[in-house]
């Protein structure tokens, strides 16, 4: 299992006796402690060389050669001449040496044959034990891959003659790999991933594979599946190169993805409204205003905030004011298309991006919000009547200032709105304070009115929400 937490088919390998230093394939023999110091192990080693067997045949030809042949020649010259003569006496000495040596080196190939034997017998032995230690972890590994909870697969490249990968054949699937893809280990042992699988997922899948093997670096990549093939809507795609093919390893990530989905909505939305908050306005607003300038677009930013909101807080607590914001976000949501951006930005201050928008078509998102707003109000579903006060400011695709310096600008116009609002609200109130009061009638004309029951001035609130067609 690699550090992805892949599975690897074995490398297989030609044996080359005890393992290096370092070595921690699962196919060494270092997965197996030897029970032989490294100098016996030498010797196991050159036991098994055709060299040494070679050089003990050599040995015991020549010893038995040279007896025959000493033996032979040495009986047939004193049989011709009776005795040996001064012209033969070395050669004659020469071959009585070697026929007295023959004996000795016949001995020497017999003990070095019965050491070899040994030897050879003791490596064999040594190299049942590490296979059957191999044989071990690589059960051990199958156990491991077929219990996994993620979806395993071992894959056979397939080549052509030049060697070049053309596809990739299923070689071993654990259960759950087979569960993730709706079909049985049955069914997809012995698959061939171009041939049987959908031309455009086969196609995306060997163009990666092939290239995780030129490369042999390992793919890790989040993948977003079909559902009518997967179980699962997010997998989590891992292949690492192996000495045949790729080994894969995938995992149903779509719980992990849903959390990642709500912690950006948290941190994006505010909690209350379920509008955008300021993060997630300025980040949206960012794509939005680019895309109106690469289009060559107009756009409108408006900005609303709440009238006396405090002092409805302060008069009804904090729990009216909370339902206050919640229906003024549901009335501008409800104002505007479902491709325009509206946010809270903080306490009682919103704000809209009506995208492909010019003037009018600020004035008339301006005009359905007075509407509902007076809707609202008359449907007394509030502690208070609200009113709004709106600013918007216009963005042609000429317009090179940025999003904050756009809602500086339709900040200020909002609040030169509300300060021409209050003007008109005093002005009103000074004009209805002015007036006269009206004389008592006389008896039998009518009610009498105490002197002191004077006109007195209307409701300052009442007076502004009798002046909102003075603000568009």
């Amino acid at each position: 299992m690699d550090e992805f937490g892949t599975v690897v088919a074995p490398r297989p390998r030609a044996y080359r006796g005890a393992a290096g230093r370092g070595s921690v394939h699962p196919t060494s023999e270092s997965t197996a402690p030897s029970k032989h110091p490294p100098s016996f192990v030498m010797l196991d080693r050159f036991a098994t060389r055709a060299l040494f067997w070679a050089a003990l045949a050599l040995l015991s030809l020549t010893g038995g050669v040279a007896s025959l042949s000493g033996v032979t020649r040495a009986g047939s010259q004193i049989d011709r001449r009776g005795a040996a003569t001064v012209a033969t006496a070395p050669l004659l000495a020469g071959m009585t040496s070697l026929i007295d040596a023959a004996p000795f080196l016949s001995f020497a190939a017999l003990v070095l044959a019965l050491a070899g034997w040994s030897l050879l017998r003791r490596e064999n032995a040594r190299r049942g034990d590490d296979d059957l230690a191999v044989r071990e972890q690589m059960r051990r590994l199958q156990d491991a891959m077929h219990a996994s909870a993620d979806g395993v697969f071992l894959l056979r490249g397939l080549r052509d003659a030049h060697g070049d990968v053309i596809d990739f054949e299923v070689t071993d699937v654990n259960p759950t790999g087979a569960r993730l893809l709706r079909t049985t280990r049955e069914d997809l042992v012995g698959k061939w991933l171009r041939r049987d699988l959908p031309t455009g997922l086969a196609d995306t899948l060997l163009e990666k594979y092939t290239d995780a093997i030129a490369l042999n670096a390992p793919l890790v990549e989040d993948v977003r599946t079909d559902r009518r093939r997967f179980t699962a809507g997010w997998l989590l795609h891992q292949a690492v190169p192996t000495a045949d093919g790729v080994a894969i390893t995938i995992r149903d990530i779509t719980a992990r993805k849903r959390e990642e989905v709500r912690l950006r909505r948290a941190s994006l939305t505010d909690h209350l409204t379920q509008l955008y908050n300021r993060r997630g306005f300025m980040t949206l607003a960012e794509q939005q205003l680019r895309i109106a300038r690469r289009q060559d677009k107009e756009l409108v930013l408006l900005y609303v905030d709440m009238d006396d909101f405090k002092q409805l807080n302060d008069s009804y607590g904090h729990a009216a004011g909370d339902r206050a914001l919640i229906e003024v976000a549901r009335l501008l949501r409800r104002a505007v298309r479902d491709c325009d951006v509206v946010a809270r930005m903080g306490g009682d201050e919103f704000t809209i991006m009506a995208l492909d928008a010019d003037g009018a078509a600020a004035r008339l998102i301006q005009r359905r919000i007075e509407e509902r707003v007076a809707q609202l109000n008359a449907r007394h579903e509030l502690d208070a009547p609200i009113s709004l006060t709106i600013g918007h400011t216009r963005v042609r695709p000429t317009d090179q200032a940025t999003l904050s310096e756009l809602l500086v600008r339709a900040d200020q116009l909002l609040y030169a709105r509300k300060r021409r609002r209050k003007l008109t609200v005093a002005a009103t109130t000074r004009r209805l304070s002015a007036r006269p009061s009206p004389e008592p009638k006389a008896p039998g004309r009518g009610v009498s009115l105490p002197a002191s029951s004077a006109l007195m001035p209307p409701d300052i609130a009442t007076s502004a929400r009798a002046t909102v067609a003075l603000n568009a």
